[in-house]
């Protein structure tokens, strides 16, 4: 019998009805799970034909056209994994078994299998790990902003639609800079500082004004992230609202502010009252020493240390006096008690009072307002005029005239009070500090005081919600006009 030709890379074996081996094709042992041989059964050298035998005999009595075996493993040693397509057929009263090497397909379609298998995997953990990321995001309570280069809003969490109080709908595709208004927030300048830095995490607070008029102080950290495009970096900013954090920082600033300057007062008070109170006190011993000493002093003399013991304790009441209005002043629950008052009656009668103390020195009064009775809080008035005249006749020299100016406006409605002097002034470095307590300018020498006046007044003048200003020049005077809204 004729070889069957090998056809498209196929080897053949032809065989009787008894399945014994007649002749087969020269590239068949490769297949062979057995060396074959002619007369030999086929089933020795491909096992996978057992159990195909009725097959086999309907294909010889042509009830059926064919049958395949498709990729049969055989595993060869030291080499590549080999597998075969097996096809029976009848060839007149034999049967033709022919084998086609199939490995490279084969391969490439488990290579492939394997290839979608791993791809299977990697999607499934990567829509895990989106689903997670998205959970994580959605649950965040800071908020969560993701611009392109251009400061367009590509995403947004839940967090920020509550703080901005605006839907998703309406953040996305929203310019950054137009929802965050702020003069020192410019999307561009930290998208540029980021690319040059692209491992950097950048820190930025800006003030965000809600739609009810509140402003809200937000904090950002800025990085840039990849994108699935190459070299193409969006903007990240993760913020929170730290509002309440800056009102408390604020509140504690000002709280240490306080105790600083509470401990510059009692330091001040210290030095003040060792200073103001030594004096008055030894003379007063003095004068006590000196009448024990003395028993048969002249009237004269006696009467000159009882002045002088009086005029030293008149000193320490009046030191104490302004302690005591100054501890009132400060405090917070202090309010004004208006009461009809004849100003110009007041004025009068404190000048009085203070030309008796200060011997050789006048005060010229010159009462201009145009209504006498004005809604007053007789205490504050007081501590005013008694400071500012106190102050002026103090500074000024022996023999000096200070002037009182007392006038009124209707709009807007208020009542001044101008105190002029021609005496030492005050230095220009020492105006910023005059309504500080215990401070005193630095060109007051020995002339005797406490560094009280002025933060009485100013802080007199501030219940009433007024202003006082100061005009001074050294050697030349000081004019300090004090105005107060009148009902």
């Amino acid at each position: 019998m004729d070889l069957i030709p090998v056809v498209d890379n196929q080897e053949y074996i032809l065989c009787d009805c008894n399945f014994i081996i007649i002749q087969f094709s020269a590239g068949v042992h490769k297949y062979a799970a057995q060396p074959i041989a002619i007369g030999e059964d086929i089933r020795v050298g491909f096992p996978e034909i057992v159990g195909l035998e009725s097959t086999c005999h309907e294909i010889l009595c042509e009830q059926q056209k064919s049958f395949i075996l498709e990729t049969i493993s055989r595993n060869q040693q030291l080499e590549q994994a080999l597998y075969f397509n097996l096809s029976i057929e009848a060839r007149e009263e034999h049967l033709a078994i022919f084998l086609q090497d199939v490995t490279a397909s084969t391969l490439a379609q488990q290579s492939s299998m394997q290839k979608l298998n791993e791809a299977e995997i990697i999607l499934n953990k990567l829509q895990k790990f989106e689903y997670c990321t998205n959970k994580i995001i959605a649950s965040m309570r800071d908020v969560l902003l993701i611009t392109s280069p251009l400061g367009k809003i590509e995403r947004v969490n839940k967090s920020t639609t509550e703080l901005f109080k605006q839907k998703k709908s309406e953040l996305i595709d929203q310019s950054i800079n137009n929802l965050i208004p702020d003069s020192s927030f410019n999307h561009h300048q930290i998208y540029s500082s980021l690319l040059a830095s692209p491992n950097a995490v950048k820190k930025i607070e800006v003030n965000f004004i809600s739609k009810q008029e509140q402003t809200i102080q937000i904090e950002f950290d800025c990085f840039v992230a990849p994108t699935e495009v190459k070299d193409f970096l969006n903007c990240v900013y993760i913020g929170r609202d730290v509002t309440a954090r800056k009102q408390a920082e604020t509140k504690v600033r000002k709280s240490l502010a306080r105790e600083k300057e509470l401990r510059e007062l009692k330091s001040g008070f210290i030095s003040m009252a060792s200073h103001e109170f030594r004096n008055p006190l030894s003379s007063i011993l003095l004068c006590v020493q000196n009448l024990r000493e003395a028993p048969n002093l002249s009237n004269s003399n006696r009467e000159f240390y009882l002045q002088s013991i009086q005029d030293a304790a008149l000193t320490m009441n009046s030191l104490l006096e302004d302690i005591l209005v100054l501890s009132k002043t400060e405090s917070t629950e202090q309010k004004l008690k208006l009461e009809p008052t004849d100003l110009e009656k007041f004025c009068r009668q404190t000048i009085k009072k203070l030309v008796s103390i200060y011997a050789g020195k006048q005060v010229n009064f010159d009462y201009q307002a145009s209504i006498k009775q004005i809604s007053l809080d007789r205490t504050t008035i007081r501590n005013i005029l008694n400071n500012l005249l106190s102050n002026a006749l103090k500074y000024s020299p022996t023999g000096a005239t200070v002037e009182l100016i007392v006038s009124d406006s209707r709009q807007p409605a208020e009542v001044k009070i101008e105190v002029r002097d021609r005496g030492i002034g005050i230095p220009q470095e020492s105006q910023k500090h005059l309504f500080e307590s215990f401070y005193r300018a630095s060109n007051v020498n020995n002339i005797p005081g406490t560094g009280l006046g002025l933060s009485i007044v100013k802080k007199s003048v501030d219940l009433y919600q007024g202003s006082i200003t100061v005009d001074s020049q050294i050697n030349q005077g000081t004019n300090i006009a004090v105005k107060l809204p009148i009902k």
